[in-house]
């Protein structure tokens, strides 16, 4: 899946996935994005949190990749040891991180980053700690959409056969 890597400058990156620094104040802007632009950037923790509810029994946890100081490029996404999900559905856990390592290195040659299993997620805490949105500080409620996203996706991927470490 392409996702939003599209735009191959620093430039077009930052207007692409995070919107200038004007729109990303704008909570309205936020919200009326697509859903696949709205949770790659913005909303990325509370897909993973739906999705976690949802999916409980399943194993999956939260995980953060961090960039190190003077890079962009934080995302948060549900993960096992051999698959993820985000904004592009499932994914094999190593590809996926080796995909984004290289398309951030793309967007910011050196780009380095940190993966982790947060030991809070989704507290008063973690919003600070991480500079995030609580899902009340949205234009709009994002659980739902999140909802309806994750339910989508899931309907996708079994209808295409795609491993989701998920039991039906």
């Amino acid at each position: 899946s392409k996702g939003l890597f599209l735009q191959q400058t620093t430039e077009g990156l930052s207007v692409r996935l995070n919107g200038t620094k004007e729109q990303k104040l704008d909570l309205e802007w936020g919200w009326n994005r697509g859903d696949r632009a709205f949770f790659a950037a913005g909303a990325c923790h509370v897909l993973a949190l739906v999705f976690l509810k949802r999916y409980a029994a399943a194993g999956f946890r939260p995980l953060m990749i961090l960039p190190d100081e003077g890079f962009r490029g934080s995302h948060v996404l549900a993960a096992t040891e051999n698959i993820v999900f985000d904004y592009h559905g499932f994914t094999e856990r190593e590809r996926y991180l080796s995909r984004f390592r290289e398309k951030m290195n793309g967007f910011f040659p050196g780009w380095r980053g940190q993966i982790l299993e947060p030991d809070e997620f989704m507290t008063p805490s973690f919003f600070m700690k991480y500079n995030t949105r609580a899902p009340h500080q949205y234009y709009d409620d994002p659980l739902p959409r999140a909802e309806a996203f994750v339910e989508r996706m899931v309907r996708l991927a079994k209808a295409k056969g795609v491993e989701t470490g998920l039991s039906y």
